[in-house]
């Protein structure tokens, strides 16, 4: 059954991968603004939006077309040729500086948050450097084969969101090469992850602290990728941010973190995963301070 359901997840994704972008927008879009058919998604990105203080600037129809653009061009995006994919990034922002990092072997820790189609991102980057990312499988084991064969390109290698895996981006940090993380994820210590309390739009949420600890043990650039759709379903900018060396305190760091999340999120507020729940606490996180 699994092999079944594999086969018809590819052959989707792979009919998406051969309509044009615009096609799969339009899709995704009209996905999307069926989510708020529930009551309790309306609820959520309302909530989200109001403690963002993006409410009245981002519509719901905006935030729930755009988690379904999401979804419908990441799975076109695992069946599309790199050479295609390359193709729909019209703009790239800051990328000099981290030319200038890989060139003087220095380990560069690329922060993604869920914005806009963000996988596109990684691809971009693995295709000018080695970059290694964490994997966590999904939750149905029959999408695993499609997601890895679409993630594993050119350069990119992903690596299991376990302890094996921190090893192997502490092992490319120094060597100077890239890795790739989600900042915006809630750390599960049941999983291994390791996080502290910390603001997000003025509420608590508990944040992850690997990424400043790798930068600090290396001495790796830490970089904010803002990912932004453009108008039209025209293609992709990616904006590159060099950071700022994070505090030694964890709350502090954690803190910095987070406003460089949120200042990514400003490039294109409608553009964020606002589903997700960021402030939700896995059990072993303790109470917000």
């Amino acid at each position: 059954m699994s092999t079944f359901f594999s086969s018809i997840a590819s052959a989707l994704a792979g009919w998406l991968a051969r309509r044009p972008l615009a096609t799969q927008s339009r899709i995704g879009g009209a996905l999307g603004r069926l989510m708020l058919l529930s009551g309790g998604m309306r609820n959520r990105l309302r909530t989200y939006l109001t403690q963002a203080g993006y409410a009245e600037r981002v519509t719901l129809t905006q935030a729930a077309a755009s988690i379904g653009r999401m979804a419908v061009e990441t799975a076109g995006l695992w069946r599309t040729p790199d050479a295609v994919v390359l193709s729909r990034i019209k703009i790239v922002d800051g990328w000099d500086a981290i030319l200038a990092a890989h060139e003087a072997r220095r380990g560069v820790v690329f922060l993604s948050p869920h914005m806009a189609t963000f996988e596109v991102a990684s691809l971009y980057i693995g295709s000018q450097m080695p970059l290694t990312v964490m994997f966590r499988p999904p939750r149905v084991a029959w999408a695993e084969p499609m997601m890895r064969a679409g993630r594993d390109r050119m350069q990119i290698k992903s690596e299991p969101a376990e302890m094996s895996g921190i090893r192997a981006m502490l092992k490319a940090l120094r060597r100077g090469d890239a890795i790739g993380l989600l900042p915006d994820q809630v750390p599960d210590p049941a999983k291994g992850g390791e996080g502290v309390w910390a603001p997000f739009f003025g509420r608590p949420a508990y944040t992850m602290t690997l990424a400043q600890k790798l930068a600090k043990t290396t001495g790796a650039l830490v970089v904010m990728t803002g990912c932004v759709r453009l108008r039209d379903a025209a293609g992709y900018r990616l904006v590159f941010t060099p950071l700022a060396p994070f505090s030694d305190d964890a709350v502090a760091a954690a803190t910095e973190l987070n406003a460089a999340v949120e200042a990514a999120i400003a490039l294109a507020p409608e553009q964020f995963l606002w589903s997700y729940n960021r402030y939700k606490a896995h059990a072993g996180t303790g109470e917000p301070a």
